[in-house]
């Protein structure tokens, strides 16, 4: 049986999501083919193993792991055949821990360094989709060394806009602005999660989401849709108050735009350099706007990725089995695709 080890937790505002992801999974997910080991990343990337049994009793819904009281070393994880890493936002979605995978040469699922860290930047991720021929709103954005410019956002993004750290997820910074008094506020909101800070034009429509799934044969899902009771979906509608937002999956859309959304969603990862999973966000307002991609959707018990898929007619074992492959995979392809070392370089 392959070992593989799902990790939970880091330095990140999105530690307690990803908790709640870890839990989730290990409730509903049983193999035959994996031996599953649980490690925790506590609130300074301090990594711990724990027992079936120690976590489900330390760790309630939206739990955090404050401290590890038995570190290990990250080289621990070369042991295991693959690493799945159940977390969000910061030092993970970034590429940061991709990376330390890759320098170790072991297996994770989830796309490269560079996809991550692509995807996590929404201004590049941005700029690469426009240059594809897709749609994103306007926006602007606002360097960490520079001055917020109001005329400029309320002659080229008008109001009501959002405000939104670029390299975060689950809605953590957002806002939504009315007026340009409510702006600077906003924006040292956001750069309390990000640097880098965007503005973006409200488009004002219906909010979709696609999975996609896969590696050399892509998959994308049915559609599903979100409908805030709020003004938008932010962190509290996500995870505090869920019955601040209705989720319709599939989505009640036309038959015509869900399939263009599901092309779309393809299009968008091969784009961006995805594999393995992400979901796709969009707008559509009678055009469609692609939003952004979360490379490591939530598994939570609303999470629509894994819900998705399922009305697509993959199962949660199924899904989880597919993934932990399909990392294995793609591993060994890298591996056979890797650089000779200096001193095998084949000299004239």
């Amino acid at each position: 049986m392959l070992k593989a080890c799902f990790l939970f937790g880091g330095k990140s505002f999105e530690h307690e999501v990803s908790v709640s992801s870890m839990r989730s999974v290990f409730l509903a997910y049983i193999s035959k083919k994996f031996d599953i080991t649980i490690g925790g990343l506590d609130l300074e990337n301090r990594l711990q193993f724990f027992s079936h049994e120690e976590f489900l009793e330390q760790f309630q819904e939206y739990s955090r792991f404050e401290k590890a009281d038995r570190p290990a070393n990250y080289e621990d994880l070369k042991k295991f055949d693959v690493v799945f890493p159940l977390m969000h936002g910061d030092y993970v979605e970034d590429g940061s821990l991709q990376g330390l995978f890759s320098l170790f040469g072991i297996p994770f699922v989830g796309p490269s360094v560079l996809s991550s860290s692509v995807c996590m930047d929404k201004e590049v991720a941005k700029r690469l989709l426009i240059q594809a021929g897709l749609k994103v709103a306007d926006w602007i954005s606002v360097g960490p060394f520079e001055m917020l410019e109001i005329e400029e956002v309320t002659e080229k993004i008008g109001y009501p806009c959002f405000v939104k750290p670029a390299s975060s997820g689950s809605s953590c910074g957002v806002s939504k602005v009315h007026s340009a008094i409510e702006l600077e506020k906003a924006v040292l909101e956001a750069r309390r999660f990000s640097k880098k800070v965007l503005i973006e034009k409200a488009i004002t429509g219906m909010e979709l989401e696609c999975a996609v799934l896969g590696l050399e044969d892509l998959l994308a899902s049915r559609v599903g849709q979100i409908i805030p009771q709020k003004e938008f979906y932010d962190y509290e509608s996500k995870y505090v108050l869920r019955e601040a937002a209705v989720i319709e999956a599939p989505a009640n859309i036309p038959d015509s735009l869900e399939k263009e959304i599901r092309q779309v969603a393809l299009k968008v990862f091969r784009v961006l350099d995805c594999e393995m999973m992400g979901r796709v966000d969009f707008f559509y307002d009678g055009e469609l706007y692609v939003s952004e991609v979360n490379t490591i959707p939530g598994f939570t018990p609303i999470s629509l990725y894994p819900k998705l898929l399922e009305l697509t007619g993959i199962g949660y074992n199924e899904l989880i089995d597919q993934l932990l492959e399909m990392a294995i995979r793609s591993h060994h392809h890298r591996e056979r695709q890797a650089p000779l070392a200096p001193n095998s370089l084949c000299l004239p």
